[in-house]
């Protein structure tokens, strides 16, 4: 139990700190869990078959299609320019435009599409 909980430690650390890409982190805690016997490999790698995995990859690809393509560009600067200075109708306009989008995407779609 005192790996695990060092192991946890160890990537909060990481992950706060930043300096070494998320995945890689991820991975490696993974991996020294697997190592030390604490998980076998059938447990560590029986997350990667679940569908929300899979879809959340796909969504990070989506994101980041949106995000380089321009398309997020664009459209933060039609609702920045709809909720001019007014921070109270910018917060208006971003809500609406996340419901109305969240009408019709799965809510997981629509924050990804707004985190990029």
């Amino acid at each position: 139990m005192l790996i695990t909980i060092i192991t946890l430690l160890l990537a909060a650390v990481m992950f706060a700190w930043g300096r070494v890409r998320s995945d890689i982190v991820a991975l490696i805690a993974l991996m020294v869990l697997v190592c030390t016997g604490i998980l076998d490999v059938h447990e560590a790698l029986s997350g990667f078959s679940n569908p929300i995995v899979v879809m959340m990859a796909g969504l990070f690809v989506v994101g980041a299609a949106v995000f380089n393509s321009g398309l997020a560009k664009k459209i933060g600067a039609s609702l920045s320019r709809l909720g001019g200075n007014n921070p109270v109708r910018l917060f208006v306009v971003v809500v609406l435009a996340t419901g109305l989008i969240g009408g019709f995407v799965s809510n997981t779609g629509t924050v990804a599409y707004y985190a990029t």
